[in-house]
């Protein structure tokens, strides 16, 4: 089966600008979008352009989360495989009594023993008990400090203890691509559409 990433080959100007896009190619993706705006094309063919690019962007994100998760899946049955290879092997190889087999590319197949380990585990059946021994980690729990903090409760003991500082976060204003939800959104079939 042919790669879902590679089955469209061509890539548009503005798709590649919005899709390359860093902190160092501002200046140049700020000159395509100039360009596309001011191109001779019709508003609704240089929205199109310009969504179907950006959508892209996300397309492609959403085909390499599938392709991670197809190749975390095949890993483990590689995994899977291997275990099962070798194993099978060594049974077959111990039932014609080899030990071991040397190669002329490779240096040797050797046959291991098969060996035992044993591995501790826990199942608590009384977790009290173990907390009032003292088995367990304290651990800070900052946005109930931080909600006690908005409401008013332990004021004077959270600015004893520690520095609360309003920190303002900006999102820069930007882009939102509204999809049509009757509308075929593929942006591989749409970009060659209004390029």
């Amino acid at each position: 089966m042919e790669n879902n990433i590679t089955n469209k080959l061509t890539r548009y100007r503005f798709e590649a600008a919005v899709q390359d896009a860093n902190e160092l190619t501002k200046e140049f993706l700020t000159q395509e979008y100039i360009d596309v705006l001011e191109s001779n094309k019709p508003y609704q063919s240089k929205c199109d352009y310009i969504a179907f690019s950006l959508l892209s962007i996300e397309e492609k994100m959403s085909l390499l989360d599938e392709e991670v998760k197809n190749l975390k899946e095949y890993k483990q049955r590689l995994k899977e495989a291997q275990e099962v290879a070798l194993c099978v092997g060594a049974k077959v190889f111990s039932s014609y009594g080899i030990t071991k087999i040397e190669g002329a590319s490779v240096s040797s197949i050797t046959v291991t023993n098969a060996t035992e380990s044993s591995k501790l585990e826990l199942r608590v059946e009384n977790e009290e008990a173990f907390i009032e021994q003292g088995f367990y980690k304290k651990v800070l729990d900052e946005k109930k400090i931080i909600k006690a903090y908005t409401k008013g409760d332990y004021k004077d003991f959270i600015l004893a203890n520690a520095k609360v500082e309003p920190v303002i976060y900006i999102k820069p204003s930007r882009l939102r691509v509204n999809k049509r939800r009757s509308v075929n959104t593929t942006t591989s079939n749409n970009i060659s559409d209004v390029a």
